[in-house]
């Protein structure tokens, strides 16, 4: 019985794409009248065996229609839609004519002319060829019956007022099918308009719940900056180096006003990125004395808007973990560069991720990142909103098998001022 269903389905929906939703319809209409036929054919087939006088001629009829079926379900398959419900219904007109004037002239099988421009109607829009149908069905029903007078002896209708009710059942089932058109194209208008709200909605959602998201990544990132900016004063007071610890909290206020200020932008000048990043580097420098060198570099970025205070992690991770460590002249360079993306790397001349980590075991400790991991998931939350050209890359850097540093390239969104 499944099997049974299963082969029903797939015969119903030949011709069905998702390209030509509208025709759905009336295409699988069209597959339901075929297959209906096709059962019937069977059953007079297999009834004539027993109570025909005629079977050839009618087998031959019946071979032909089940032949018709198979070009209308081709057609069908093949999107040749228009062309598969004319040719059905101009075979079932010449089946009933065969049959009414021919095979069984004294059943009345021309009555079904009646019920033809009406399935015309319901699977055809043109109406030039609705109506050539219901003429041909009209003259078919008429012509033969006046001309072969000995078939019907009877009084017959008068052709006019045959005509008049042909028209008249086109003419009521053609308003009534108007009406049904206009309510369901009123009805997709309105499915299409709720669905455009619903995305809208659901988009709108996205969006706010991502927004929350990086303004409660940012607000916990930035106390965690701040407690290690408040140990690094600490620490040069009680190295007693009271003009260094002096210049360190004149440039933290300055940096705290500016984190403060930036922390409620998604995006801000890139101007003032790299400002915030120089007051930061600053600072880091009087922790780290002369040992320390770096270089800001831009490129092509003139006019650009990025996200703000994303940077700055990375350059924390690479002065802990990289340089801290490092005996000598330590060395850190920041690039951004825009061609048709918006890049920033961050390289320095540490002892590299390997040494790093080995240093940590041997302290027993591990310094957790909070800043880069609040980083991270906001890069992920930039890569929804902004497509997928976003996030980093860590790169290690060796000379013949020995580490000489980190690079660590960074693809953010971007917005143009101008």
């Amino acid at each position: 019985m499944i099997k049974i269903k299963k082969r029903y389905k797939q015969f119903i929906n030949t011709g069905v794409y998702a390209d030509n939703k509208t025709e759905h319809k009336r295409i699988r209409l069209l597959n339901a009248f075929g297959l209906t036929w096709f059962v019937f054919l069977l059953f007079f087939i297999t009834a004539d065996i027993f109570f025909s006088r005629s079977f050839l001629d009618n087998f031959k009829v019946h071979l032909f229609s089940i032949l018709v079926i198979g070009c209308v379900f081709f057609l069908q398959k093949h999107k040749k839609l228009l062309f598969a419900r004319v040719l059905f219904i101009l075979v079932i007109i010449f089946v009933t004519f065969v049959f009414a004037y021919f095979y069984e002239p004294s059943r009345l099988m021309e009555s079904f002319y009646f019920i033809y421009p009406l399935v015309a109607l319901v699977l055809i829009d043109k109406k030039w060829i609705t109506l050539s149908i219901m003429i041909l069905c009209w003259l078919l029903h008429c012509i033969p019956l006046i001309t072969t007078a000995e078939l019907y002896p009877e009084k017959m209708m008068n052709p006019i007022y045959i005509l008049a009710i042909f028209i008249a059942t086109y003419v009521i089932l053609n308003y009534s099918q108007s009406l049904n058109r206009k309510k369901e194209i009123e009805l997709n208008k309105s499915k299409q308009a709720l669905e455009a709200a619903y995305k809208e909605l659901e988009l709108s959602k996205k969006n706010e719940l991502a927004f929350l998201e990086l303004k409660s990544l940012k607000s916990q990132m930035n106390p965690h900056f701040i407690f290690n900016s408040l140990n690094s004063i600490q620490d040069l007071i009680l190295q007693q180096n009271t003009d260094s610890s002096y210049d360190y909290v004149v440039l933290f206020s300055q940096l705290v006003r500016n984190t403060l200020n930036y922390s409620n932008k998604n995006f801000i000048a890139i101007e003032k990125e790299l400002e915030f990043l120089e007051i930061y580097l600053q600072l880091e420098k009087l922790r780290f004395e002369d040992d320390l060198t770096y270089t800001i570099q831009h490129i092509n970025t003139e006019g650009l808007s990025v996200p703000s205070l994303i940077v700055q992690p990375f350059i924390e991770n690479a002065l802990i973990h990289g340089l801290l460590h490092k005996s000598g002249k330590k060395q850190l360079t920041i690039d951004f560069t825009f061609t048709d993306h918006l890049l920033c790397t961050v390289t320095d001349n540490g002892i590299g991720r390997k040494e790093a980590k080995k240093i940590q075991q041997r302290q027993g400790g591990y310094h957790e990142s909070f800043a880069l991991e609040a980083i991270e998931q906001r890069l992920e939350i930039l890569k929804e909103q902004y497509g997928k050209d976003v996030g980093y890359q860590v790169f290690d850097l060796y000379d013949d098998a020995l580490a000489m540093g980190t690079k660590v390239e960074i693809r953010m969104p971007y917005k143009k001022e101008y």
